[in-house]
């Protein structure tokens, strides 16, 4: 086993968090398969779930704003909808090669 990294120094504030075993061992988990240490893994997994929330809030609108035209009866211009290349990139982005 290759000792552990010292994980990067991050600036911001710091605070004491009651964790769910289940995120906490997930952490552990993390950290270790990386080599750091399990407080940089609950920030790496914080970080992950801040740009999902944030993609999350972006299909939201986007899917709102796509009804409201559909509502409207399709007296929207093309580029309410996507074209056939954005609707390929938009469903490969979640997927993970190996």
């Amino acid at each position: 086993m290759e000792p552990r990294r010292r994980a990067p120094h991050r600036e911001g504030q710091r605070t004491t968090l009651r964790v769910p075993d289940t995120v906490m061992h997930a952490a552990q988990a993390l950290a270790q398969e990386l080599g750091t240490t399990t407080n940089d893994a609950i920030v790496r997994l914080a970080e992950e779930g801040i740009t999902a929330n944030e993609r999350r809030r972006l299909v939201e609108g986007l899917a709102r704003k796509r009804r409201e035209a559909v509502a409207r009866g399709g007296s929207a211009d093309a580029t309410s909808f996507p074209t056939p290349d954005e609707l390929r990139t938009a469903m490969l982005s979640g997927r993970r090669d190996p």
